[in-house]
């Protein structure tokens, strides 16, 4: 079946996001991290595609892309390349295979400049709410350019809508809910209940990494599935913490 095309926003603009397969992990650690910064700057650094705000979290991440007049298939284009070269990156460092991330990114058009504002304030407060961060100064988000050089992000749009950084401070101080996020994360927002169930799961697991679960030869993987059903976590949230089916669990 043909994919749809993607709806043109008028502004340019899009909240695009991406989550791993069965809300697997996507990023283990720093070097994941700096992995995917690198290739965020390889492909939306090129001034044709510029980027205004990214976070990076456990299973996700988000962007606040302006695609001018290039249209969504620059943007599509962009984030094929972005996700099939970390995924390459990931699944190498971790002796995984398979798809990690789930069906195509999802993208919200921006369709004013409150629109703008919302996103980007929700977008840098994501760990907060997410408990991965007491503040918006996440070492992995965009936020912190805002206030120092802002590298590898386009901040013109928001520096010219706030009169100084002590407004945009207070501004990302205050709660911000996004109707758009909903949307874009209708199958479950990353919240803090969730983090704190990858926390357990990871304490449950002891020096087993939960991405490489899924990838174990069969008694190892049930071993480590049996971990997490002692742990106390139900079919469910194995599968979804491990990426491994949950008739698979069961009879684990």
């Amino acid at each position: 079946m043909a994919r749809g095309k993607r709806a043109q926003s008028e502004s340019g603009m899009y909240h695009v996001f991406a989550r791993g397969v069965s809300r697997c992990l996507i990023f283990e650690d720093d070097e994941d991290r700096r992995e995917f910064v690198g290739l965020l700057g390889k492909f939306f650094g090129s001034g044709e595609l510029r980027l205004h705000a990214w976070c990076l979290m456990d299973n996700h991440y988000h962007l606040l892309v302006d695609c001018g007049e290039l249209g969504t298939e620059s943007l599509s284009a962009a984030m094929r390349d972005l996700n099939s070269s970390y995924a390459t990156f990931f699944n190498s460092r971790h002796g995984r295979v398979g798809h990690l991330f789930q069906d195509r990114f999802r993208s919200e058009k921006i369709v004013s400049n409150e629109h703008f504002l919302e996103e980007l304030r929700y977008i840098h407060q994501n760990p907060v709410k997410a408990h991965l961060s007491k503040t918006c100064e996440y070492p992995w988000s965009s936020y912190n350019g805002y206030l120092t050089s802002p590298w590898l992000v386009d901040n013109e749009p928001a520096a010219s809508l706030f009169g100084s950084y002590e407004e945009f401070i207070r501004f990302h101080a205050q709660y911000g809910g996004s109707a758009a996020c909903s949307r874009l994360e209708r199958s479950g927002r990353g919240s803090a209940d969730e983090s704190e169930m990858v926390s357990a799961a990871r304490d449950a697991l002891g020096s087993i990494r939960l991405e490489e679960v899924s990838g174990l030869g069969r008694e190892a993987r049930d071993a480590a599935l049996r971990l997490l059903k002692d742990a106390h976590f139900s079919l469910r949230q194995i599968e979804r913490l491990t990426g491994v089916p949950k008739s698979v669990v069961a009879r684990a």
